[in-house]
């Protein structure tokens, strides 16, 4: 479970740095050249870390894979926007629908059984 917070705190720094590089908010703070090494180090770590403790989660680790094979897409995608190369949107959209995807697709999730309360006896 360390593991997992630790990349929980990698990617939140990760998104404030993807905030000061596309949007410029802090940029008065931090340069966005500064910012963008801080995303991709910091970024790269996380998903490193998720992959290492993708079994340790509340779902199954199908789920947990699927969800960081999206998020390992959307990384990419974000690097290629960062580098200018060409197709970064679309790996974009690629991972954010596999993320996406990820929520509908929930092998964990088992149809409720009715339960009795324990007033109904």
């Amino acid at each position: 479970m360390v593991l997992k917070r630790i990349a929980a705190i990698c990617f939140a720094i990760a998104f404030l740095m993807a905030i000061v590089m596309f949007t410029g908010v802090g940029s008065d703070l931090i340069s966005r050249s500064v910012a963008k090494l801080i995303f991709l180090i910091v970024g790269a770590c996380g998903l490193l870390l998720n992959l290492f403790s993708f079994r340790l989660g509340k779902h199954r680790a199908e789920f947990n894979f699927f969800y960081w094979l999206g998020s390992l897409v959307l990384f990419t995608g974000l690097i290629f926007m960062i580098m200018h190369w060409p197709y970064g949107f679309l790996i974009v959209l690629a991972g954010m629908a596999t993320v996406g995807v990820s929520f509908f697709y929930n092998p964990g999730i088992e149809e409720s059984k009715e339960r009795e309360d324990l007033l109904d006896n």
